[in-house]
């Protein structure tokens, strides 16, 4: 993919990357507990993502932006650092990291590196995260103290 394809948004068998971080209007636990919280998952999420939990340590992706089929992926939570990995090597697509960085009383920063499904473009995988932070960063502000049963267990 030439530079100049990257910036019209053409698409390509590989799966686009794109890396991002948002200020959070809470506590770094507070947002790390929504990100973790999988029955909620669909409140910030854009429309036509669902994730599901599969498994122990494992959860269902569909997308209606992706070229494939719905996919499982591996996910570890590092609930000491406040990070969440999401697929593995021998599976590129549908994956990524999520670390909730503590700021301030009250403030936090989220970072996160995505791979997205195959074919689908880097600025509209970009495009997308984005609207998912800004809606991540509305759910923390109403999210209060909530400590949610979401499932998942902490890896090393």
């Amino acid at each position: 993919m030439t530079a100049h394809d990257h910036m019209q948004g053409t698409t390509t068998g590989a799966a686009g990357r794109t890396a991002r971080t948002r200020s959070m209007p809470a506590d770094a636990e507070v947002v790390f507990d929504v990100v973790t919280d999988v029955e909620h998952l669909s409140g910030w999420l854009p429309p036509g993502v669902e994730v599901d939990l599969y498994g122990p340590g494992l959860v269902r992706l569909w997308s209606r932006h992706a070229l494939d089929e719905p996919c499982e992926r591996q996910v570890r939570i590092d609930w000491e650092d406040l990070k969440v990995e999401w697929g593995s090597d021998e599976a590129p697509t549908h994956a990524g990291s999520l670390r909730v960085l503590r700021m301030a009383p009250g403030r936090s920063v989220v970072a996160v590196d995505l791979a997205g499904p195959a074919g689908l473009s880097t600025p509209l995988l970009d495009s997308w995260l984005a609207h998912a932070l800004d809606a991540l960063a509305a759910a923390v502000g109403v999210a209060g103290g909530r400590h949610p049963d979401h499932g998942l267990t902490a890896t090393a």
